[in-house]
């Protein structure tokens, strides 16, 4: 709706209020910009607060970007793209913490603490209670405590399982999947709490009552926890990207062996190079041309940003379940660039990341001592060895007394397939033994 398309109602005085303009001298004060009029002494208060902008982000970066990820705490497309942003500049982003966060971002000795609106799955009725039960009865003891004293009409399972896949709970005693498989008995403590209390009951034993609730939170079931793999996805999935750590972490040296160019140096390349990038892929979607070939568009991922990856028919069959979301690949391909547009890269090739190094590793070498490999260690070797026979050479680096390194190519009875499952062995059977792949 326009302004012509309005009709003025009603006006009701308000008083008087100061209201302040910059006056510019010159001939022209005013002046069309798209073809709107505007005033100079607007483009100057535009100006003067793009400076101070610019001076709060070099100086107090910490501060800018808390109040630049506040204002897009419902976005969280944005608050990803501006966290990384803050990193660039150096600044820690710290987790969410039901016994510290706040509503928004909040800037702390020169770090950010992650703001609970901004966890998906949590709504603001929700925030609202958490800060409400913390502000009248102080910090949360427990996972069961935490139960108990926010308002049951704004907590759910899905909102526990928020806050337990964010991180916001791990500053309760327990796992997060001990958390996870306490779900329900602390939704049901929870009730059972706030019911007695509305029926007015008192427990006869006095102080014995909250020592029997403190036994029931430490009774969490005894599951293992998470892995770290298994961690990292539910903070991408409930705060839009990896808050404790990255997939690609455990990849680094594959990386580097295969020569994985970083998002970040990508710039360095012209436009047609050919390039490897390793990422975790997000957004995989299928598509079909105008002459129905299906073909696929991803988005790659790694620890410094992330682009838009396109594999054309071809390449897209050959990539077959290689690549789906959140798998860990090394994408080969043609970089491009056009005009302003971001970078992407045009597949040729993907591999899984696990296990890369060790396919394409042409020997494998064990640096051991010479004393230590005795006849009783070759037979134990042997044994590490038999369920992973292979084509490819093993050699023995051998650390004599003098100092000196003596290498030697084993019988071809000893070659070997190698598997990160092969590393495992030999590091339980050889805990001192370095395995270089060559």
């Amino acid at each position: 709706m326009s302004l012509r398309e309005l009709k003025i109602a009603r006006v009701t005085p308000a008083g008087v209020a100061p209201t302040y303009n910059l006056t510019m001298r010159g001939p022209r004060h005013n002046y069309f910009v798209n073809g709107v009029l505007t005033a100079n002494s607007h483009s100057v208060c535009y100006g003067v607060l793009a400076y101070r902008t610019a001076y709060l982000k070099a100086h107090y970066p910490a501060h800018f970007w808390a109040a630049v990820l506040t204002c897009e705490v419902s976005d969280s497309d944005k608050v990803a793209r501006y966290i990384e942003g803050a990193r660039e500049q150096g600044v820690e982003i710290l987790p969410p913490d039901v016994n510290i966060s706040r509503l928004g971002f909040t800037a702390t000795e020169g770090k950010i603490r992650f703001g609970l609106m901004a966890i998906k799955g949590l709504g603001e009725a929700a925030v609202e209670a958490i800060l409400n039960a913390r502000e009248k009865q102080g910090p949360f003891k427990s996972f069961f405590d935490f139960a108990e004293r926010v308002d049951p009409k704004a907590l759910n399972r899905r909102v526990l399982e928020s806050l337990i896949k964010s991180g916001a709970l791990d500053s309760l005693p327990g796992g997060r999947a001990q958390k996870f498989a306490a779900i329900d008995a602390a939704l049901e403590q929870g009730a059972r709490a706030r019911r007695d209390a509305a029926a007015g009951q008192v427990s006869l034993f006095g102080g014995l009552a909250a020592e029997l609730t403190q036994s029931a939170d430490e009774g969490l079931p005894s599951v293992p926890d998470w892995d770290v793999k298994e961690s990292l996805a539910g903070e991408k999935a409930t705060l839009g990207f990896y808050l404790t750590g990255h997939p690609l972490a455990a990849f680094r040296e594959t990386l580097e062996s295969r020569k994985s160019v970083p998002y970040a140096k990508l710039a360095a390349h012209a436009h047609g190079d050919t390039v490897s990038m390793g990422g975790v892929v997000n957004a995989f979607t299928v598509k079909n041309t105008k002459k129905g070939d299906r073909f696929a568009v991803f988005t790659l991922e790694d620890e410094t940003g992330s682009l838009e990856v396109i594999a054309w028919p071809e390449t897209f069959k050959r990539l077959g379940d290689k690549v789906q979301d959140g798998a860990a690949v090394l994408v080969t391909g043609r970089l491009e660039f056009e005009d302003d547009a971001p970078a992407k890269i045009i597949a040729e090739a993907a591999e899984p990341l696990e296990g890369l190094r060790e396919r394409h590793a042409k020997s494998v070498t064990l640096h051991l001592p010479a004393a230590a490999l005795d006849a009783a260690q070759v037979e134990k070797l042997r044994d590490a060895l038999d369920p992973y026979r292979g084509d490819r050479p093993l050699i023995f680096a051998l650390r004599l007394p003098s100092g000196v390194e003596a290498r030697l190519r084993a019988h071809q009875a000893f070659s070997v397939r190698p598997s990160p499952e092969l590393l495992k062995s030999l590091k339980t059977a050889f805990p001192d033994c370095a395995i270089e792949l060559q």
